[in-house]
């Protein structure tokens, strides 16, 4: 048992860093996929007993998925910026073409 867990959780990791590289190149379609592949080796982890043989890899991937979710946030947060932007510039024409009647 104690091989199919290291093979999941290195399976896991690997999707992982792929998902990390992938995000910081801004593909969010393969970032999608390579999660739904992760989520096999993750679900055969769950009930796994984990020891300190498997904490570096443990760490790495939580290290990796942190990444991937803070390159999410900072997408999230450009997205949210240019439609405030884009809302701002929409009323500034609407009062524009208004007062030029």
């Amino acid at each position: 048992m104690t091989s199919q867990v290291q093979d999941a959780l290195q399976q896991a990791l690997s999707l992982t860093i792929q998902m990390s590289e992938a995000a910081a190149d801004g593909n969010w379609t393969l970032v999608t996929e390579l999660d739904a592949q992760r989520q096999v080796p993750l679900q055969h982890m769950q009930n796994a007993s984990l020891d300190n043989r498997h904490r570096d890899a443990l760490a790495s991937l939580q290290a990796h998925n942190r990444a991937v979710l803070e390159r999410a946030q900072q997408v999230r947060d450009a997205v949210e910026n240019q439609l405030s932007q884009h809302q701002y510039n929409h009323r500034a024409l609407r009062s524009y073409v208004s007062s030029s009647r």
